[in-house]
């Protein structure tokens, strides 16, 4: 039997590089791979329940919540501001790190890694001689990426400079220097998760394959939630926040949901993930209805329109149904995954660095110098920004009809299984 042993990144705390490695480890299982992943953090515990093993690694730690009340939206340039965010802020946090995960190599024994966007993938794979399988982003490969490319990033920004990290670490265990955080993600097969028209990339890329959605299988007794337990004819709009939706999600965007959404001739669905409970959110209008959890694919099979902050999961299930989206999103790599979908006439953007008055240079100091970026310090929605978009999406057909021919075209890919294909021909 065959073993597979997943990286997900996980200290973002969204559902997406974890749902993408469920998915393919979904199909492995039932080729009769044993499978496993390297996790912490809340969706450890959804990876258990799946009946799959888990390493929970003490490294990276998870970095502390602020106190303070995060930005409405961050420019992120590349995958450096990762290693920042990862907790690798020393060279031996990298070689602890790597150190417990090759131990838990050598426990599970696995004839491949999987990553998706784990920053020591590549690394763990070079130090144990196993083949490496990235499960990647166009804007993330190592061979091609750009996060911002709808427009020139703003002036000023200064990635961190991460070679005093890795650098060392790199050259003493003999491996591959880099120029930049994305060589990190280098392997013997990528697989991006998505289709050309989301994911652009150079044709001749090698060991690249399109896979279309990496998405899990529906459970077939799936329960509706109120109102589509009982559907009328009343168009359906489904927000949801997902897991790593921090600065999205607060009070008072809530109270902007309810005046945007209420008291219209639309059923609204809002799921606010684990760190709200509906109870103690703003009375709703009898037309909303809260929920900490809904069955999101299920759900957004029903909607007429989605909104949503960006995250690629989300964005494979509307593509998936065919269903429009409004994205708000609170970083550029969010942003970047609504532009393509607004690219393709089945999405539109409401930008918080719209509004350029108040967006704000930041500078910060870490071991090894300083970085900067530019930040949105509040959300500039409005009840009647959202209103009139929903109404855009809800009333113009060209909407409906580019998420569906955004559907057909993944329809066309063989997803997990496909996947599983190419992993089964380098191992």
């Amino acid at each position: 039997m065959k073993r597979a042993l997943f990286f997900p990144s996980y200290l973002g705390r969204g559902f997406g590089h974890v749902g993408r490695c469920l998915a393919l480890a979904d199909e492995l299982s039932r080729q009769n791979w044993k499978v496993a992943m390297i996790l912490a953090g809340p969706h450890a515990e959804a990876v258990y329940k799946a009946g799959y093993r888990v390493f929970k690694p003490w490294f990276p730690t998870r970095p502390r919540r602020s106190k303070t009340e995060p930005p409405a939206y961050t420019y992120i340039l590349d995958g450096s501001f990762q290693v920042i965010r990862d907790g690798f802020v020393r060279p031996w946090r990298v070689r602890a790190a790597v150190a417990e995960m090759m131990y838990i190599v050598r426990r599970f024994r696995p004839d491949v890694l999987v990553g998706d966007l784990s920053l020591l993938t590549w690394i763990v794979g070079q130090r144990v001689g196993l083949p490496i399988v990235q499960i990647i982003r166009s804007i993330m490969h190592p061979a091609k990426s750009c996060i911002i490319w709808w427009q020139e990033p703003p002036k000023g920004i200064v990635s961190p400079n991460i070679h005093p990290v890795f650098d060392p670490v790199l050259s003493r265990w003999n491996l591959e220097p880099i120029d930049r955080a994305e060589d990190l993600f280098r392997g013997d097969l990528f697989l991006v998760p998505g289709i050309p028209e989301l994911e652009p990339l150079p044709n001749d890329l090698p060991n690249t394959h399109y896979v279309g959605a990496l998405v899990r299988k529906q459970s077939p007794t799936v329960v509706l939630p109120q109102p589509l337990d009982k559907p009328d004819e009343k168009p359906v709009i489904y927000v949801t926040l997902g897991g790593g939706a921090g600065p999205v999600g607060n009070r008072h965007f809530f109270q902007v949901l309810n005046k945007a959404l209420g008291e219209m001739p639309w059923s609204v669905i809002i799921s606010t993930g684990r760190k709200f409970d509906p109870s103690d959110l703003p009375p709703a209008p009898p037309n909303i209805f809260y929920y900490q959890w809904v069955p999101g694919p299920a759900v957004i099979q029903h909607s007429d329109v989605v909104i949503f902050h960006g995250g690629y999961g989300t964005l494979m299930e509307t593509v998936r149904y065919g269903v429009p989206s409004i994205v708000l999103p609170f970083h550029s790599e969010q942003e970047s995954n609504g532009r393509r979908l607004e690219a393709c006439s089945a999405a539109r953007v409401l930008s918080p660095t719209s509004a350029t008055d108040s967006m704000r240079l930041v500078r910060h100091r870490w071991p090894y110098g300083e970085f900067a970026t530019w930040i949105q310090p509040v959300s500039p929605w409005t009840p009647e920004m959202l209103r009139e978009a929903v109404s855009s999406l809800l009333e113009d057909p060209r909407y409906r009809s580019g998420a569906m021919s955004l559907s057909s075209v993944v329809s066309e890919y063989g997803g997990a299984a496909a996947a599983v294909e190419l992993i089964g021909r380098l191992v």
